[in-house]
């Protein structure tokens, strides 16, 4: 595989002509190749409708096979979703089919993660992070309950930045008797993740973060163990095996009479794919499969490498004019963001910045978040500290 390095990548974002694109934690821009990509199948569909859907399936299949190399699973045990949310609702039902009823995360955990839960009747015991964002193996432990069935965590915190040794969460999990379950918005295509490894139970991610590989894919890993022995919550005609998608009533409990039959149950294959019910994103498929192959080229470890250079950099420069990061400046415990506190309103700071200064951020954590990722460089966070200072943009108290 071609090594393409962080420069290289950056020639392939137009965006960043005009930008100083340091928000890959909202958001990233798309790169050309995802571009190209996507409109060779819009210029397909215009030119011959769908006659070549069969190719589509093929290359669906494909790209989830992508995926699970990616993730270093299977690809039974992928899935493509509408959203990180959705996948934690069905991660929801499964865990309440083995009877797990409380699930420990952190108070500061993203809303994806504790809101699909909660809605769908689960109990969430959050154990308290510190004042900087961080927590430690020791505070999930000590936060657990003798109810706690299984930990749910952000590979990376959202409004910090914190990234918490995902190994030593998984052995914390087979330690206690614990499911493991991942939130990898903020992480696939950040930082690296091998499921099988880590020996996960659950990751839920989606597409268009540190992917870039634009809105509206969501990304679902179920372990085989989970899919042997529960059931999926839903599905539909294209659930069932490929040789059953017209034979509706095959696995069904049927009685018949003079006029009908009475049709009662059915079977879904045991794959994480059976909830692709039906017709679903296309387009966001082909993005995907460009976008993990620009990861591919680049390496994900290099992409972490990259963007903690960045970061300790970036750090270093903000203390100097008297603003804080609101976590440790720990290359252990560092991802791709920074959050740091202003005086006013972070959400103005965000807004001149995009303005006048075309740089590109977001307002979390009580601040002005910068996110640095492998396409971004040191001019960046130049561009980033000039409008600082012209914009007149002071430190604010950190917590």
């Amino acid at each position: 595989m071609h090594v393409m390095t962080p420069s290289a990548l950056r020639s392939y974002l137009p965006a960043l002509n005009e930008f100083a694109w340091l928000n890959a934690a909202a958001s990233s821009p798309t790169p050309q190749p995802v571009f190209d990509a996507m409109k060779a199948f819009l210029d397909d569909t215009l030119a011959r409708g769908d006659v070549r859907y069969p190719a589509w399936a093929k290359a669906k299949d494909d790209t989830r096979a992508h995926l699970a190399r990616f993730l270093n699973v299977t690809p039974k045990e992928v899935g493509f979703v509408q959203s990180t949310s959705f996948g934690f609702h069905v991660i929801a039902q499964l865990l309440k089919q083995r009877g797990i009823t409380e699930v420990l995360t952190v108070d500061q955990e993203f809303p994806s993660t504790t809101l699909p839960m909660l809605y769908d009747g689960l109990t969430l015991r959050a154990a308290r992070t510190r004042a900087d964002g961080s927590f430690t193996i020791e505070d999930l432990e000590a936060a657990l309950t003798r109810t706690t069935g299984a930990i749910a965590i952000s590979a990376v915190q959202f409004a910090s930045g914190f990234r918490i040794d995902l190994s030593a969460v998984s052995q914390l999990c087979k330690a206690k008797g614990l499911a493991f379950i991942i939130n990898a918005a903020q992480g696939i295509g950040h930082v690296p993740l091998d499921l099988k490894a880590l020996d996960a139970d659950f990751l839920a991610a989606t597409s268009h973060k540190w992917l870039a590989a634009g809105y509206g894919t969501g990304m679902l890993f179920v372990a085989q163990r989970w899919l042997e022995t529960t059931r999926l919550p839903f599905g539909g005609w294209l659930s069932v095996e490929p040789h059953e998608q017209f034979l509706p009533w095959m696995h069904a409990d049927r009685t018949d009479d003079a006029h009908g039959f009475t049709a009662h149950g059915t079977k879904f294959r045991a794959e994480t794919s059976a909830l692709e019910a039906g017709g679903g994103s296309w387009l966001g498929l082909v993005a995907l499969d460009a976008a993990l192959t620009l990861h591919d080229q680049v390496g994900v470890a290099n992409t972490l490498t990259h963007a903690i250079k960045l970061q300790l950099h970036l750090r270093a420069e903000l203390r100097k004019r008297g603003f804080t990061p609101n976590t440790p400046d720990d290359p252990g415990t560092l991802s791709g963001i920074c959050v740091v506190p202003v005086e006013g309103p972070p959400i103005d700071v965000v807004r001149a910045l995009l303005k006048e200064a075309k740089v590109s951020t977001t307002a979390r954590g009580g601040g002005v978040r910068i996110s640095t990722h492998v396409y971004n460089d040191e001019g960046d966070l130049d561009r980033l500290l000039s409008g600082f200072e012209k914009l007149g943009v002071k430190p604010g108290r950190p917590g």
